[in-house]
C-alpha cells in the first residue's frame, strides 16, 4: 500500500477537489451554505451528463434484477439512511434517477439529507494506492468518471505495478461533496457542435496554494472575480471556442480590471479545462492558462500608441461582442453556413492577439487590414445581407482609434 497526501497540481482531480475546499472555506465550513449558494449559479439550460457507469441502473442476471447504485444516489445513501437499495430500486424503475450532474433537483435533494449539516471536513486527506484501488480519504463512494478524466497516472513507482495498472477510484462522502462543489463552482458551459465539450474554470495550482490558508473574506474576493470571468467566457463559448477570442475577452475586460482594482487584487491566475465525453469516460482536450491583472502589462504597449488604455479595451470589447459582426463571422467557421468573410475575421482576431499579447504594432495594422478585407469582400455583393454586414465592418473601421 502506498499513501500519498493529495498534492495541489494541474490534474483535474486535484483542481476540482481543491476548488471544493475553497468553496467550503469561503462558506465558513458549511456544506449546506455552500450548496445553497452554488444552487443560484447552476445554469438551468446546461447539462453535464454522467457516463453510463455512473448512473443507477437495473440489470437482469440469471432471472434476477441486480441494482447498481450510481454516483448521485451513493452520496444520498451516505448522508441519509432513508435511501435504501429498495428506495433506489423503485426510483430507477420509475426512471427518476439522476443522469445530469448539474440537476438542481439533485442539489435540492442533497440539501434535504439529515446528515449534511453535521458533515465536516477534517484537516487534510490522502490518497492510498492498494491492490486494484485508489482511495481518497475513505472507501465509501465509487468516484464518477469525470474525476478519472486524467486516466490517473500521476502516482507511479518502479517498485510497484502502478505504472501500468488500472485502479478503481473510491472517495469518502466528504471528498464526493467537495468534488461536487468544485464541479458546480468551476463549470462554465456546455458547447455542442460535432461533439459535446464541457468547460471548467479553476484557480491555478499556484493560486490555490496562496488561497488555502487565507481567511474567507479574502477567498470571497477571488471568487467574485472568477465568477465574472466565468460569465464572460460563457458568453463567448456559447458560439465559439477560438482560444485567441477567449483570451482577448478576459484580457480586454474593463469590467474585470475595475473589479480587481475595487477588491485591491493585483493578479489572479486561472486554468480553463476543455473536456469531452469519450465512450464511457471523458478526455481532456485542452488546458488553457489565463491570468487577470489589475494593471495588465499590455497597457504600457497600448499607452505608446493610444491615449487611454481602458478606453481602448472598452472599445475593442464592444467590437468583439457576441452580437457584433466579427464574432458572428468567427462563430460560423465550422458550420455549414460559414460566412464568406469568416477566414478574414479569424485572421483579424489573430492579428489583434499579436498586438495585445506580443505588443507588436504590426498586429494592429494587420487587424485593420483584415477588417478592410472583410468589407471589400461584401461591399459589392448581390446579397443584401452581405452588403449589410459590409456596412457594419465599415462602421467598426471608422470607430476604431488610430495610431
Amino acid at each position: 500500500m502506498v499513501k500519498i497526501i493529495l498534492p495541489v497540481d494541474s490534474t483535474f482531480l486535484s483542481e476540482v477537489i481543491y476548488e471544493g475546499v475553497l468553496q467550503y472555506k469561503y462558506h465558513n465550513g458549511s456544506f449546506i451554505d455552500a450548496f445553497k449558494n452554488i444552487l443560484e449559479r447552476i445554469p438551468k439550460d446546461k447539462t453535464l451528463n454522467l457516463s453510463g457507469n455512473d448512473i443507477s441502473m437495473i440489470k437482469r442476471r440469471k432471472g434476477k434484477d441486480i441494482l447498481r447504485v450510481g454516483f448521485p444516489e451513493q452520496i444520498l445513501q451516505q448522508l441519509d439512511n432513508k435511501y435504501t437499495n429498495e428506495v433506489i430500486y423503485d426510483r430507477v424503475k420509475a426512471r427518476k434517477n439522476y443522469r445530469n450532474l448539474l440537476s438542481t433537483e439533485f442539489i435540492k435533494e442533497l440539501l434535504g439529507c439529515k446528515d449534511l449539516e453535521n458533515t465536516k471536513l477534517k484537516n487534510g486527506f490522502q490518497m492510498e494506492l492498494k491492490k486494484d484501488e485508489a482511495v481518497v480519504d475513505k472507501k465509501e463512494i465509487t468516484a464518477p468518471q469525470i474525476l478519472k478524466v486524467d486516466r490517473y497516472t500521476g502516482y507511479t513507482s518502479l517498485e510497484t505495478r502502478f505504472v501500468t495498472g488500472q485502479l478503481t477510484l473510491y472517495v469518502s462522502k466528504e471528498i464526493a461533496l467537495l468534488a461536487l462543489l468544485g464541479i458546480y463552482s468551476s463549470f462554465v458551459t456546455t458547447f455542442r457542435q460535432q461533439q459535446t465539450y464541457y468547460y471548467f474554470l479553476f484557480f491555478s495550482p499556484e493560486e490555490i496554494l496562496r488561497l488555502i490558508d487565507k481567511p474567507s473574506d479574502k477567498v470571497r474576493k477571488y471568487f467574485l472575480v472568477k465568477n465574472i470571468a466565468i460569465e464572460r467566457l460563457s458568453s463567448v463559448l456559447e458560439r465559439s471556442t477560438l482560444n485567441e477570442l477567449l483570451l482577448l475577452e478576459i484580457l480586454l475586460s474593463v469590467e474585470l480590471q475595475k473589479l480587481m482594482d475595487q477588491e485591491q487584487l493585483d493578479k489572479i491566475s486561472l486554468m480553463l479545462f476543455k473536456i469531452a465525453p469519450e465512450g464511457q469516460t471523458y478526455k481532456i482536450y485542452e488546458q488553457i492558462p489565463m491570468t487577470i491583472f489589475r494593471k495588465p502589462s499590455f497597457y504600457q504597449v497600448i499607452n505608446k500608441y493610444f491615449r487611454d488604455p481602458k478606453e481602448f479595451c472598452k472599445k475593442i470589447s464592444e467590437v468583439l461582442a457576441p452580437d457584433r459582426v466579427i464574432f458572428k463571422a468567427i462563430a460560423s467557421l465550422n458550420t455549414r453556413n460559414k460566412l464568406s468573410e469568416a477566414d478574414n475575421a479569424l485572421k483579424a482576431i489573430q492579428e489583434l492577439y499579436r498586438f495585445v499579447i506580443l505588443g507588436d504594432p504590426r498586429g494592429w495594422f494587420g487587424f485593420i487590414r483584415e477588417l478592410q478585407n472583410c468589407y471589400s469582400k461584401l461591399a459589392n455583393s448581390p446579397d443584401g445581407r452581405e452588403r449589410s454586414r459590409a456596412k457594419e465592418y465599415l462602421g467598426i473601421l471608422r470607430s476604431l482609434p488610430t495610431i
